[in-house]
């Protein structure tokens, strides 16, 4: 019999791992940057989307939102 797979929660991200998050989405070309927005607004639309995920999400989405220049 199969063991059922437990997914451990998702700890918050330190400020080292904010940092280098911010600075990998502001390097990326504006094309990449709305991927990357379009992909984190369905994943949180997700129901599926564990609860300790979406807080990693969100900060990656709002720092997305930001680094994309002005249309």
């Amino acid at each position: 019999m199969k063991k059922d797979l437990i997914i451990p929660a998702m700890l918050p991200y330190t400020s080292d791992e904010e940092t280098a998050l911010a600075a990998k989405l502001q390097a990326l070309p504006a094309s990449e940057l709305i991927q990357y927005i379009q992909s984190a607004e369905n994943s949180l639309k997700n129901s599926g989307l564990a609860a300790s995920w979406r807080p990693r999400i969100e900060l990656g989405l709002s720092i997305a939102k930001a680094a994309l220049p002005p249309a």
